[in-house]
């Protein structure tokens, strides 16, 4: 490499799996999450306007107008960067596990506030849940059963390719992994 781009000191940090789960996880936050923005966005226009409106028209409690609005302002804001911080961003980085509780938690109260955001947070709750599955990768069947007079014992032939063990003369090729069995 050339001295402009010098070799890095740290090592990378190991890339996480990208499951299709995990990315259907993602998209479903991401979609939620516009949508609670657009959400937002009309409640505070909708408390701007009736703050606009109350100082066209004064009336006795404007200030708790006001300040009813700067907090629901504040929950808005503040809902949002943790869904993003918690749950999609935690997803980005293939953090399935830990983006899974927040992602519930989140559609639980979005289904109070808002139910189709709510509705896909929690099929993105299943998702990762999904994702955590092939993450693991995949489930390799159990051993076959030795046929009668083949005996484990002695007589028996690992796998090389995964390590499990069957009868001598019970069986070519490992049925998990493909692989040729020789004694």
């Amino acid at each position: 490499m050339s001295t402009a781009y010098p070799h890095p000191t740290v090592p990378l940090p190991a890339s996480r799996v990208r499951t299709p789960s995990g990315a259907t996880a993602e998209t479903l936050v991401l979609v939620a999450l516009v949508l609670e923005v657009i959400g937002g966005v009309l409640v505070l226009a909708g408390i701007g306007y009736l703050f606009g409106f109350s100082l066209l028209n004064p009336f006795p409690y404007a200030w708790a107008a006001l300040v009813a609005g700067a907090a629901v302002a504040v929950v808005v804001v503040a809902f949002l960067y943790l869904a993003y911080t918690l749950s999609y961003q935690r997803i980005q980085r293939g953090e399935y596990l830990e983006a899974q509780a927040p992602t519930l938690v989140l559609g639980i109260l979005s289904l109070l506030l808002g139910v189709v955001p709510g509705i896909f947070y929690i099929v993105a709750y299943v998702k990762l849940g999904d994702a955590l599955r092939e993450a693991q990768g995949p489930v390799l069947p159990p051993a076959a059963p030795m046929p009668p007079g083949v005996s484990a014992g002695g007589g028996s032939v690992a796998c090389r390719g995964c390590g499990r063990v069957y009868g001598l003369g019970q069986f070519a090729f490992c049925p998990a992994c493909g692989q040729k069995l020789a004694p």
